[in-house]
C-alpha cells in the first residue's frame, strides 16, 4: 500500500503556492527557507512528479503542481474541519462582519478567512463587497466590525497595509482614443475616479465618463477593448493592459493607501486582524509589520 500524503508537506506546498515564495511561505510557517525547499523535496519524492518551478524571481507551478493544489486544500479543509468538531472546548456562536473593497475580496482574502474559521470553532465570518470610502463609512456607522479598502486622501483613521501608485491602464495593442478622455469608473463616489477627475481637471485636460461599472472586472473590461481609459492600482496591470503616463499626455496620479479598520473593543475582530497583517506582510515580503 501506498504511503499516504503528509499532510505537513502539503501543508508547506499550499503556502508556497499560496504566496509564490519559498521565503513568504516560510515567514508564514515561521521555518526557514532551507526547511521549506527540503519539504518540498520531500513531497515531490512522495509523489513522484516535480510540483514548482522556481528561478530566481518567483515559483510557478507545474501542470503536477495545479492538479495536487486542489487536492491538497480539499484534504487540509477535512483535516481542520475533523479538528474543529473533535474540540474538547465549547462551540461559541460569534460573527464577524467583514467589509472588503473588490480587489481584496477576488483575491486573497478569501482564503485567509476559510483558513481563520475553519481552525476556530463557532465562528462565522461574513463578508460584504464595497467601495472604500462606503465600507469606512459604514463601519464608523456600526455595519461592519472590521473593513479594508483603499484611499487617496490622506487620514488619521485605520492603519495602513501598504501603499501602491494608481495609474492610468489602457489596451495594451489598441490606438489611444481621440478628443475628451474616456474614463472606465467605478459609481461616485469612489477615490480612483475622484483622483482620476481631479487630476485631468488640475491639468485642464476635458474628459467624459465613457463607462461606468460597480465592478473591477468590468472596468478593466472596457480598458482592455480599447473604450476607455481607467484609473487602476498599478498591481491590475496585466498583460492585456498597459500602463500610460506623461509620454502619452496624461497627468500623473496620487498613491494609493489600503487602509484596515476594526472595532477594537471585538476579540475576533482583533485577532483576524493582526492575521490579515502578518498575511499583508508575507505578501508584500516586509515581514511582520506593526500590528493595530
Amino acid at each position: 500500500m501506498d504511503t499516504p500524503l503528509d499532510t505537513a508537506l502539503l501543508h508547506t506546498f499550499v503556502a508556497v503556492a499560496d504566496v509564490r515564495s519559498f521565503t513568504g511561505a516560510g515567514r508564514r510557517l515561521n521555518l526557514s527557507q532551507s526547511a521549506v525547499s527540503a519539504q518540498i523535496v520531500r513531497l515531490e519524492e512522495q509523489v513522484g512528479r516535480t510540483l514548482l518551478v522556481r528561478n530566481t524571481r518567483s515559483v510557478t507551478l507545474t501542470e503536477h503542481g495545479q492538479t495536487l493544489l486542489g487536492y491538497a486544500r480539499a484534504m487540509l479543509n477535512l483535516s481542520e474541519e475533523a479538528r474543529a468538531r473533535l474540540g474538547t472546548a465549547d462551540a461559541v456562536d460569534i460573527k464577524l462582519r467583514i467589509g472588503a473593497s473588490e480587489d481584496f475580496a477576488g483575491g486573497w482574502l478569501p482564503d485567509v478567512m476559510r483558513r481563520y474559521s475553519a481552525a476556530r470553532r463557532g465562528l462565522r465570518l461574513d463578508l460584504t463587497v464595497d467601495i472604500g470610502d462606503s465600507l469606512f463609512r459604514r463601519h464608523a456607522n456600526g455595519e461592519f466590525d472590521l473593513v479594508i479598502g483603499s484611499r487617496c486622501s490622506p487620514s488619521d483613521q485605520g492603519a495602513t497595509l501598504w501603499h501602491e501608485p494608481l495609474v492610468w491602464a489602457f489596451a495594451r495593442h489598441e490606438p489611444l482614443p481621440e478628443g475628451d478622455v474616456p474614463l472606465a469608473c467605478f459609481p461616485d463616489p469612489c477615490p480612483y475616479r475622484g483622483a482620476a477627475i481631479k487630476a485631468l481637471s488640475l491639468a485642464g485636460m476635458p474628459y467624459r465618463i465613457a463607462c461606468e461599472s460597480p465592478s473591477v472586472t468590468g472596468i478593466r473590461t472596457f480598458a482592455r477593448a480599447g473604450i476607455a481609459i481607467a484609473p487602476v492600482p498599478r498591481s491590475a496591470i496585466d498583460d492585456t493592459l498597459r500602463e500610460l503616463g506623461g509620454s502619452e499626455g496624461l497627468p500623473e496620479l496620487p498613491e494609493m493607501e489600503f487602509v484596515m479598520m476594526h472595532d477594537a473593543r471585538m476579540p475576533a475582530a482583533v485577532e483576524f486582524a493582526a492575521t490579515i497583517f502578518d498575511e499583508t506582510a508575507v505578501r508584500t515580503g516586509a515581514g511582520k509589520r506593526n500590528r493595530p
